[in-house]
């Protein structure tokens, strides 16, 4: 049989955009799990005093709470600032050593 120019190579074919998309799951993967990992390590310093209120009818009564809680939204503020540094830290930095290629 004669060899034949159509046929199907996949190592030729892989399109080069899906090692970017692997690479950036992978990326954001490893910062969201470092992120979870050290997130426990900030909860001390964003306690403050919450609002206590109840509502009868129409009014509400809103009164400073007795005890310290966790700022939850100061948390996710923190959460996200780790994964985006580690990313950028990925992105910018140690990605040109690590793969010695261009970003884009």
């Amino acid at each position: 049989m004669p060899a034949r120019n159509n046929i199907h190579v996949p190592g030729e074919s892989w399109p080069f955009f899906s090692w970017s998309i692997i690479e950036f799951a992978i990326v954001i993967a490893i910062a969201i799990v470092i992120s979870w990992q050290v997130n426990p390590f900030f909860e001390d310093s964003v306690m403050s005093y919450g609002w206590e209120c109840e509502q009868t009818s129409q009014i509400t009564d809103c009164s400073i709470a007795d005890e310290e809680t966790v700022n939850q939204g100061s948390l996710n503020w923190i959460f996200w600032g780790i994964v985006g540094a580690i990313f950028a830290g990925w992105y910018m930095g140690a990605r040109r050593f690590v793969l010695k290629r261009k970003i884009l």
